[in-house]
């Protein structure tokens, strides 16, 4: 079973804002023959996220159970996380609006 590649660019400010502010995630099945001539795969993954000067990039390569249980773990707790402060920050707009009325 072959799994398609995922690639995505995006620009994390609207026009008119800094230009610098991007996220960049890249997910691949990778396969290779050892010199023993056994083949072997893996997963390359990242995600990059930029915003202005500040770049950080995490890493969820995977080639062993315990490292998928990990990578996975791992990019399940970052998109509740951003959920949770995507809410909060909606309450906090919607708060200082109202505030400034």
């Amino acid at each position: 079973m072959t799994t398609k590649r995922f690639y995505r660019r995006r620009f994390l400010n609207r026009r008119g804002f800094h230009a610098g502010a991007y996220v960049i995630a890249d997910c691949r099945v990778d396969t290779f023959r050892s010199r023993d001539g056994l083949t072997h795969h893996s997963i390359d993954a990242d995600i990059t996220i930029s915003d202005c000067g500040r770049i950080a990039t995490l890493d969820f390569a995977i080639n062993s159970e315990p490292a998928a249980q990990n990578a996975l773990h791992k990019a399940r707790l970052l998109r509740d996380v951003l959920i949770d402060f995507t809410d909060a920050l909606e309450a906090a707009v919607s708060q200082w609006r109202e505030l400034n009325n």
